[in-house]
């Protein structure tokens, strides 16, 4: 009989959660199969409730998953660029890099109409991550808190979402371009 590690199970667990973050940002809530995730972790379907109680369950874990992320990113800017750090993470967030990265980028945009629908506990994990965000980015602005999180994340991933769907590359990148400069302002 084999024996796994201590942390064995958590382990597991978070491999899953990996993959259902990916999955769930690249195409959305229904493009999370329970069978298709268990399979990129290299496990079994049948293991899955061994980790979570529903499909819902998973999806939530892994919108909190992709919050923290966005969060692990906005304190990487602000320890690489102190005081810069918000105007260099805006830039960042506004740009065609970003726009064109959306398997990587903010789950703002690419969940917010997903959560709208959601079960529950999904609407409960986007919106507690969306408020951990919002605190982050909150901090670093001069006038701060989480409502100016809140309005910026906002105003950048209405923005974002919109140069996403632009086909035009040009006129895509005018929008960040425009919104970019509009917030130096």
């Amino acid at each position: 009989m084999a024996r796994y590690s201590s942390d064995h199970k958590e382990k597991t667990r978070a491999a899953i959660v990996d993959a259902a973050a990916e999955r769930i940002r690249s195409g959305g809530f229904d493009a999370l199969g329970v069978a298709r995730i268990m399979a990129e972790a290299g496990l079994t379907h049948g293991g899955f409730y061994a980790h979570f109680s529903s499909r819902d369950d998973l999806l939530a874990a892994a919108v909190r998953r992709l919050f923290d992320k966005a969060c692990e990113t906005v304190g990487r800017f602000e320890e690489k660029y102190g005081e810069a750090g918000l105007e260099r993470y805006i830039d960042f967030y506004l740009s065609p890099r970003h726009r064109d990265d959306a398997e990587h980028g903010c789950p703002i945009p690419a969940l917010t109409g997903e959560a709208s629908r959601a079960a529950p506990v999904v609407k409960e994990a986007y919106e507690a991550g969306l408020d951990r965000l919002a605190e982050r980015v909150g901090r670093m602005m001069p006038k701060g808190g989480k409502r100016a999180g809140l309005a910026l994340l906002g105003e950048m991933a209405g923005v974002l979402g919109v140069s996403r769907a632009v086909s035009d590359a040009k006129q895509s990148g005018e929008l960040l371009a425009a919104k970019r400069k509009a917030m130096a302002v």
